[in-house]
């Protein structure tokens, strides 16, 4: 019996468990859960030791290309991304099963609401949404407005766990450039290409109080810069110009030089 559908653990159980198993709800919600908190604290386990270990043990940095790095992080964001939309899909084609009471209310207005974009309106479906997500939004609609579903906000969360994981921390990686055929070397990107990748993942190789702590700081400082913004660099471009091409001219200066300066330093 597979106790998490996200997950590939299993429990193994002899005849006579399988059949209460099968007739008995209780007591498989029970061994579930006894199986999942083993796992989670097998798990964590795990994670101690690793942690404890690496201030006993020295390792090398594994030589890597930027590209498969870059790759390697948007490939796991796809598959979080992934994991999400196949829960949003079990969930809908299992409703009837999550909650009966309300089942037919919701129906009913998910199939009226239907019908009214099909037969009376000419809709327009904007942000990636489909006829099937906009069905999903109406039967969940008192669900969404009590938790509401942001991508933005699963995608930070979804960086978060990257991070906690720490398998995707740049400072365990030496990157080297691959492109030549048989010999590897130094990245050949240049120092801005570097703090430019180090900004972007910054958050991969930082603990969780270093990066929230610089990037507050960073936030502040911004808003700090926004709010006190010289008026100089604000100003428009082409205005600017147009004054500096009138009051610094050789006509300005004949007609009248106690007007001519130079407006565009």
């Amino acid at each position: 019996m597979q106790t998490i559908a996200s997950t590939n653990v299993y429990i193994h159980t002899n005849n006579d468990e399988q059949d209460r198993i099968m007739i008995d709800p209780a007591y498989k919600m029970a061994r579930m859960k006894e199986a999942t908190e083993k796992v989670y604290a097998f798990h964590e386990a795990y994670k101690e030791v690793d942690n404890q270990m690496k201030g006993m043990s020295y390792s090398l940095k594994v030589p890597f290309s930027k590209d498969l790095y870059e790759t390697w992080v948007n490939i796991e964001r796809s598959i979080m991304k992934f994991d999400r939309v196949f829960n949003k899909v079990e969930k809908f084609n299992a409703r009837q099963m999550t909650d009966p009471s309300s089942h037919d209310r919701r129906e009913k207005r998910m199939l009226t609401r239907r019908n009214e974009r099909w037969n009376q309106n000419f809709t327009f479906f904007q942000g990636n949404l489909t006829e099937e997500e906009q069905q999903y939004r109406d039967y969940f609609e008192s669900d969404i407005e009590l938790d509401p579903e942001d991508d933005y906000v699963d995608e930070m969360l979804d960086d978060m766990h990257i991070a906690s994981v720490g398998t995707l921390n740049p400072n365990l990686y030496d990157f080297q450039d691959y492109t030549h055929k048989h010999d590897s070397h130094e990245d050949y990107n240049d120092i801005v290409e570097q703090k430019i990748f180090k900004y972007k993942y910054r958050q991969f190789a930082d603990d969780t109080a270093t990066y929230n702590r610089r990037n507050d700081r960073m936030k502040s400082r911004f808003m700090e810069r926004a709010t006190e913004r010289d008026p100089r660099l604000e100003q428009n471009l082409e205005d600017l110009f147009s004054t500096d091409a009138r009051d610094n001219s050789w006509a300005q200066l004949f007609n009248d030089h106690t007007k001519f300066n130079e407006v565009a330093e």
